[in-house]
């Protein structure tokens, strides 16, 4: 069984993937609408990662900082680089005139 540091390095190293999609996520979709899907998900967790600091007490946020960091902005920046692919997707689909229904 996996210790707790091991589980919580496991989980730095995921989030630091940056192609590592959500599940139920497929990249390859040639769907507009789930590109507007995605683009809506990452756009959520961007703003929930970002956001989370600033509702924190003061306490909470030199713990985390000493603690969480990384591994917060290693998962900020997977999904700012996602939505940055799913933005590009939805307008490639767009362009061809793909439908979102």
């Amino acid at each position: 069984m996996a210790s707790r540091k091991e589980e919580a390095a496991g989980a730095a190293w995921e989030g630091a993937d940056l192609e590592r999609p959500i599940e139920g996520e497929d990249p390859e979709s040639n769907s507009l609408r789930e590109a507007l899907r995605w683009v809506a998900v990452y756009r959520h967790l961007v703003k929930l990662e970002t956001e989370l600091f600033d509702v924190m007490p003061n306490e909470a946020q030199l713990e985390a900082e000493q603690t969480n960091l990384p591994v917060l902005a290693s998962q900020v920046e997977r999904f700012r680089h996602r939505l940055d692919y799913w933005q590009k997707r939805r307008d490639e689909l767009e362009k061809k005139g793909a439908n979102p229904a």
